[in-house]
Formats: structure tokens, C-alpha cells, sequence
């Protein structure tokens, strides 16, 4: 017994010294509760046993076991349910597409703005034909452990897998801290990278998947996973939401491309760029309320309300708010709208003169957004901003998944003291379970499922989560909403401060940075009527004070700079090209992943647009690739290697061919353009 305890307290010390050097902040929070046990401000909740020939956890208030069975036992079951399948036990990082011969061959002839598959489609196919999901895969690169327990089933899994990057996940700071007795994290370091997430907030624990996701990420068309227990399942569904959420997919290279090719139209065309670049302070919003109108179920069931006080607020809205706003006639200060793919944009303006109901709103536009929806509005009323490009040097961009957190951002940096929050639910409505407002054209009824087993798939639009209310303890939400969250809360930490109040008046999602409050408790009593003409005259003068609708010459500066850099990767892929070795998989790979490396400029801090786009492709793309050449009993290696590379040097260059033919065109009308001014 006295050498078991020397061997469990020399395991905790070494691995604490391993955590000191390799995980200092997980490390900081274990010498915290090391301290407060020592000191007796903590009162442990578990206790280490040894059991004749094992260890397990005890419950001291229930005197309940944790394993209540061999350990060792225990980590060998949870071993021999590992496989090598793809069909089970994995989170997959692409949609499931099918793509026939008849699709390549209509995307082939296409362009970006035709589907988020062009460039792609190609290679999707190939692999679909020699691969299936009842495939085994020759390697499993990437796993999740989610729940610790002692961590005996880590090492025994590991030894099986042989797994180069490991995500190890566990809520219970003080059993993760049991678990540094039994389990040497610093041998299990030798054999994998370890990324951790212990005792993790949400917004973290997104994080630390992050880091782990990003990295080697070639390698996550198949992630494979173990749960400690059935409650672990919770974290993997997570990762589900977060995966096909993820920007790559949900807002794709060819979206991407597609912005990139529109935002210098508006440019060259002196339509006045807004510098959000920093917070602005003005005088005319310091003193008003200002309220945030989105399309959550919140606007309608409080558009009573709103009729009744709308005109004591400045109101920035987004666009797809029109048809309700039209209805109750509440005619918005200002208007945004972001979205360059939405194809119903009609509908968000159908029967409404648009010139005479907006004669007194200003509009404030992505630079990516179609040239039809801003030739409804008054040029003299319009307003651009950067979403994607940063093509008007030294203005800033704002980049978010959706408009609602982008009229956030606009509302902060516009420099609004006091904001109210209204149809910004990103949450289910608790009584109807729709996702907007009624009105709204892609309003719908989410059914929630009661089963709470794992679903294998997790659906965008479909799958429901639940997540911490703004009124309620708790409300159910998508992951498409998810990510609409995330960029909120980031947003209230960039732009944010001390002076600003922002009021969530929505029976929806909890938001950082935000103050809960009912339409019934504001004081609206107190609040003046504002004159519509008097709001539009002045914050029109502020947004022309903020904006220039002028190129320069360090516009065109930089449009020779992203041109440059695009003809730059060109000539490297045709180098490439003419001297790859096709005939090893070995050789081709490091070859494959130096121009992995060019084409997102790897070793610059400051990327260039192009190598944006070729970030998102890559990850859209290469695990395709992989997962081709790690099927088991794949024949004809070196052919289909062949194959491949000619696929995707061509499907390459076709970006590269689009995007430098387009930017030269912008380069000599911005440099005409600027020689007349």
C-alpha cells in the first residue's frame, strides 16, 4: 500500500510539473484548488480509493461509486468500442453531398455566384467514388475524449489509435484533478499533441476546440470520439453544432470569392465608404435611446408596443424587418442590410415604394450586396461598409455570420449610449417554437426532439440546443443562432465600453454585455417624441463626417498589392505543377503542403484577401483528398494521386484565373477614375 501511494503521489507531481510548462492556465486553476483544499476553503466532493487491484472515485456524501466496477475493465470496454469505421463513433466535418457527373460538368462552366460547390464539385465526386462510409480508415489522426474519469481509458484508447492530436474534455475541475494520481498525461503527451478544455466556459470551450480543430486540419473530414459516460454525450453534440456552423461551410470559399470580386464595384463608383474602423462619438446619439429592430419572434410579439413608441427612439433596423415595419407604418432612421446570397431580398420589400417609404432613412450596406437592392434605394441616402474585403485602407471591416450582430456592431461603433435590443432573439420562442417573427419569409415551427440520445448528425437548421435565456433560466436555440451568439459576444467585447448600456429586450437568448429588461419596465413615459426630419438631417451629416466617397491612391495601392499576391500564387502553382512527384504519396504530401503553406501565406501576419479565400478552400477541400488516400484497401494508389493532383491544380487555377482577370479590370478603372479626380 505504501508504494501504491509514493507511485500515485509521484504521478500527481510530475504531471503537475508537465501542466506548469505545457498548460499553464489549465495548471493555475489546479494550483488554485490545490491550495483551497490545503487551506480548507474547499471541502472535497470525492475521494481516491484503491480498490485491491484498481482505482476508483467515491462520492463522499453518497458514499456513491463513479466506476462501481474495475477501472481497468472499464477502459478496456470503452477500448474495443473504438473502430476504425467511418460510420460510427466520428463527427464529420463536411455535408454530405452528392454530386453526380452531370453537376461537375454544369459547375465546371460556371462561376461562384452559380453555388458554393464551384471549384469544389470536382473533386467531391472524385472522392465519392472511391470511398464510402462503410469504409475503414487506415489511420484515425484526430480524437475526442469527452469526460475523464481517472483517465485510465485515455492510455488504453491511445495505444489502439495511436492518434496524432487529442481532445481531452472534462466539467469537474476537482475529478480532473483525481485523475493526475492515476493517469501520466506527460507519457501521454509523448504520443499525441494534447489540447485540453477543463472547467471551461462555453465561449472557451468553443475556443479550445478551436485550436484543436484548426490545427493539421486536413486531417477532420472523420473525427473520432469516446464518452466516459452517457452525460458526456452533451459535449460532443457541441462539437457537432460548432463543426457544421463552422465559416468554411457556412459561409464558403465561392461566398467569399464572390464578395471579394463585388465590394470594389461600389468604389470605383463613389458610393461613400463609413470608417468603422473605431468608435465615433456623436453629439446627436449621446442623449437618445436607440433601438435595435431584427426579425426575431420578439418584434412581433411586442409590435404593439412599438407602435406606440417608436417615434421616441432613433431606429436602426435591418432590412428584413420591412414588411412588418410597413404594415405598422414605422418608418426606420436607418436601414441595414449584409446579405450579397439572399435571393428573396424582393420579398423583405414587396408592394412598399421603397424611394417614398425610406425618403427619410438612410441605408447602410455591405459592399458585397447586389447592385439591384441598392438601385431600389436614393444613392444620397446610401452608405457602404466592408464585410468581407478591405479594399478602403485603414476604414476596418466587420465580419459576422448574419445582419443582427452586425447592426450591433454598427449601433456601438455609431457610437450609441443607450441601446435597446429588439427581435435580436437568436433563440426559439418559448410558447411557439418559430424562429422569427411571423412575417418573416424563412419563419418556421422547430420541432424539438425529446430524445436526448446523440443525434450522429447535428442539422444547421434543424437541431435544437439549450442555452442560457435572456428572461427565462433556459431557452432552446439552433446552431445556425449559435453562431450569431458568438459573434455578439465578441462584438461586446471589441466595441463595448464603460459609457454604453445596452438593453435586451428579448425573450430569447442571454447576451454578454446586455441588460435584461421588459418592454414594461421601460420608462418610456420619460422619453420625448424625436422628429423624424430633424433624426435623418443629422445623422446624415454625421455619416457624410465619417465617410469618403473618393479612391485614392492608397486604394489603388492596395488593389495592385491583393493583384500581385493572387499573380504571385499562380506562378508557385504552375512550378508546382511542373515538378510534383506523383508517384509517391510520401514525397507528394510535402510538396502538397508547402503549397498549402504559400497559398495562405503562412509565414506573413498580415494575409491578403486571396489567401483568405485559399484558407477556406483548403479546409473545404483537403479532407476529401486525405480521406481518399486513408482508406483502407484503397487500390491504384499512385493513379488515383495522379488523378487527384491534376483535379485540384485545375480547380486552383480557376480561382486564381477569376480573381486576377476581375481585380485587373477594377485596378485600370480605379486608376482612370482617379486620374479624372
Amino acid at each position: 500500500m505504501q508504494n501504491i501511494e509514493q507511485t500515485v503521489a509521484k504521478t500527481f507531481q510530475t504531471n503537475l510539473e508537465y501542466f506548469s510548462k505545457e498548460h499553464p492556465k489549465l495548471y493555475k486553476k489546479l494550483l488554485i484548488l490545490n491550495q483551497a483544499i490545503g487551506d480548507g476553503s474547499y471541502i472535497e466532493k470525492y475521494s481516491l480509493e484503491y480498490k485491491d487491484t484498481y482505482f476508483d472515485i467515491v462520492e463522499l456524501e453518497t458514499q456513491q461509486y463513479l466506476y462501481n466496477q474495475d477501472s481497468n475493465i472499464h477502459a478496456k470496454i470503452l477500448a474495443k468500442d473504438i473502430n476504425f469505421k467511418k460510420s460510427e463513433g466520428v463527427v464529420e466535418s463536411f455535408y454530405n453531398q452528392n454530386i453526380t457527373n452531370q453537376q461537375v460538368s454544369y459547375y465546371d462552366k460556371k462561376t461562384p455566384i452559380d453555388g458554393p460547390i464551384w471549384a469544389s464539385a470536382k473533386i467531391i465526386n472524385y472522392a465519392n467514388t472511391l470511398k464510402s462510409q462503410n469504409d475503414e480508415m487506415k489511420s484515425i489522426d484526430k480524437f475526442i475524449f469527452s469526460g475523464v474519469g481517472l483517465g485510465i481509458h485515455l492510455l488504453t484508447i491511445q495505444q489502439k489509435v495511436n492518434a496524432s492530436y487529442i481532445f481531452i474534455i472534462e466539467d469537474n475541475l476537482e475529478l480532473f484533478r483525481l485523475s493526475l494520481f492515476v493517469t501520466p498525461y506527460n507519457i501521454l503527451a509523448k504520443t499525441a499533441t494534447l489540447f485540453l478544455s477543463v472547467m471551461e466556459t462555453e465561449y472557451d470551450f468553443t475556443k479550445s476546440f478551436e485550436s484543436f480543430f484548426l490545427k493539421a486540419y486536413n486531417y477532420n473530414q472523420y473525427i473520432k470520439y469516446s464518452i466516459f459516460s452517457s452525460i458526456n454525450i452533451k459535449h460532443i453534440k457541441q462539437i457537432q453544432a460548432y463543426v457544421v456552423s463552422a465559416q468554411y461551410l457556412s459561409f464558403p470559399y465561392s461566398s467569399q470569392l464572390k464578395e471579394l470580386l463585388k465590394a470594389p464595384e461600389y468604389l470605383i463608383q463613389g458610393y461613400p465608404f463609413l470608417n468603422i474602423s473605431s468608435t465615433h462619438n456623436n453629439d446627436f446619439l449621446d442623449d437618445k435611446p436607440v433601438l435595435l429592430l431584427a426579425s426575431g419572434p420578439s418584434l412581433g410579439n411586442n409590435i404593439q408596443w412599438l407602435k406606440e413608441n417608436h417615434h421616441k427612439f432613433v431606429i436602426i433596423a435591418v432590412l428584413t424587418t420591412s414588411q412588418i415595419l410597413y404594415k405598422a407604418n414605422i418608418k426606420p432612421d436607418i436601414i441595414v442590410h449584409i446579405d450579397a446570397g439572399l435571393k428573396n431580398w424582393t420579398s423583405f420589400i414587396k408592394d412598399i415604394d421603397v424611394k417614398a417609404f425610406f425618403k427619410d432613412t438612410l441605408i447602410l450596406f455591405s459592399s458585397v450586396i447586389t447592385r439591384e437592392l441598392v438601385d431600389k434605394f436614393d444613392k444620397n441616402n446610401a452608405y457602404c461598409f466592408e464585410t468581407a474585403s478591405d479594399y478602403k485602407r485603414e476604414f476596418g471591416i466587420i465580419t459576422s455570420p448574419s445582419v443582427g450582430e452586425t447592426t450591433y456592431a454598427l449601433s456601438l461603433i455609431l457610437g450609441a449610449k443607450n441601446l435597446y435590443l429588439l427581435g435580436l432573439d437568436l433563440a426559439l420562442d418559448p410558447k411557439t417554437n418559430l424562429t422569427h417573427s411571423k412575417e418573416h419569409i424563412s419563419s418556421k415551427e422547430v420541432k424539438q426532439s425529446l430524445d436526448q440520445k446523440q443525434e450522429q448528425y447535428t442539422d444547421l437548421r434543424k437541431s435544437t440546443i439549450k442555452i442560457k435565456g435572456n428572461f427565462l433560466n433556459e431557452v432552446s436555440t439552433l446552431p445556425l443562432f449559435q453562431t450569431s451568439i458568438a459573434g455578439f459576444n465578441r462584438f461586446s467585447k471589441l466595441y463595448l465600453t464603460k459609457q454604453q448600456n445596452v438593453y435586451n429586450l428579448n425573450n430569447g437568448a442571454y447576451l454578454e454585455g446586455t441588460i435584461p429588461l421588459h418592454v414594461e419596465e421601460l420608462e418610456t413615459k420619460n422619453l420625448s417624441t424625436l422628429d423624424k426630419k430633424e433624426k435623418f438631417d443629422k445623422l446624415k451629416k454625421f455619416l457624410n463626417s465619417i465617410s469618403e466617397d473618393k479612391i485614392n491612391n492608397q486604394d489603388i495601392d492596395n488593389l495592385q498589392k491583393q493583384l500581385n499576391e493572387a499573380q504571385r500564387l499562380y506562378d508557385y502553382l504552375e512550378e508546382f505543377n511542373k515538378n510534383v512527384n506523383t508517384s509517391n504519396y510520401s514525397i507528394y504530401m510535402k510538396s502538397f503542403y508547402s503549397l498549402s503553406s504559400e497559398f495562405i501565406n503562412i509565414d506573413k501576419e498580415e494575409k491578403e484577401d486571396i489567401n483568405i479565400v485559399f484558407h477556406s478552400y483548403l479546409m473545404y477541400v483537403t479532407g476529401y483528398i486525405f480521406d481518399i488516400f486513408n482508406t483502407k484497401n484503397l487500390k491504384n494508389t499512385k493513379r488515383h494521386l495522379k488523378k487527384v493532383n491534376k483535379i485540384f491544380v485545375e480547380q486552383c487555377k480557376k480561382i486564381l484565373d477569376l480573381y486576377i482577370t476581375t481585380m485587373e479590370v477594377y485596378l485600370e478603372f480605379a486608376e482612370a477614375q482617379n486620374k479624372k479626380d
